[in-house]
């Protein structure tokens, strides 16, 4: 076994496959092993929004390992999932092999990596991380509006439904980034209209069917996928 070897954490960026670091991509590359998350739905399906940007890297299929997580709110499904990855991660390791795990955006915000790290330092398995390009910062650069400025403050509210929330965050905060805004969505869109703050929606940033737009009545009957956020500006 080779004692030296570490476990790497590679950010991908929010979906643009040219959007990855070089050291990042030249890590990918360098490995024996691909460690890459998915989703496992309830009628049996199974998707993973990384691997066509991992295909895009011309990666060897054969070093591909997906891990799937249930979709839902009970977690005890997801955490048999990263008990059984890191399980496999640390074997692996063990052989001496370059091991590399990846997410979309940056590992450090809203990852599930983050779990598989946790699990890995319990067991003082080395390990580096690699950042990447978050989502917001790719949307806001998509709409061409400054996320702050001078000293101007940035918030992010997760799953969030209630505008009287946003109005006392506003208090604080100068811009604000609700992220998996799909769950509160029907109840939280009608009070946006409502208000005369500005508005960056963002979906699918930097794939194939990316969708942007700073119209929000244009998402009056649009489905919302789970990889959307909305940037808003008082």
């Amino acid at each position: 076994m080779k004692k030296a070897n570490k476990i790497y954490g590679v950010s991908l960026g929010p979906g643009d496959p040219e959007l990855i670091t070089v050291k990042g991509l030249k890590i990918l590359q360098e490995s024996d092993v691909v460690f890459y998350p998915g989703s496992h739905f309830q009628d049996g399906r199974k998707e993973s929004y990384v691997r066509p940007m991992l295909d895009h890297y011309q990666l060897d299929a054969g070093k591909l390992q997906g891990f799937f997580l249930r979709m839902g709110l009970d977690r005890s499904a997801a955490e048999e999932t990263y008990d059984q990855t890191a399980s496999l991660l640390v074997d692996s390791w063990k052989q001496g092999k370059k091991i590399s795990i990846v997410c979309e955006g940056d590992l450090s915000f809203y990852a599930s990596f983050s779990y598989l790290l946790q699990r890995l330092q319990e067991q003082n398995i080395p390990v580096e991380l690699v950042p990447g390009i978050n989502s917001f910062s790719l949307g806001a650069a998509k709409h061409q509006v400054p996320l702050c400025l001078q000293n101007e403050k940035l918030g992010f509210l997760p799953l969030e439904s209630s505008i009287e929330n946003i109005e006392q965050r506003f208090k604080d905060f100068d811009t604000l980034v609700l992220m998996k805004i799909r769950m509160g969505w029907t109840e939280l869109f009608p009070h946006l209209l409502t208000k005369n703050w500005r508005y960056y929606y963002c979906e699918r940033l930097g794939a194939a069917d990316e969708y942007i737009t700073a119209d929000i009545k244009e998402l009056q009957n649009r489905v919302i996928p789970y990889f959307s956020l909305l940037i808003i500006k008082k």
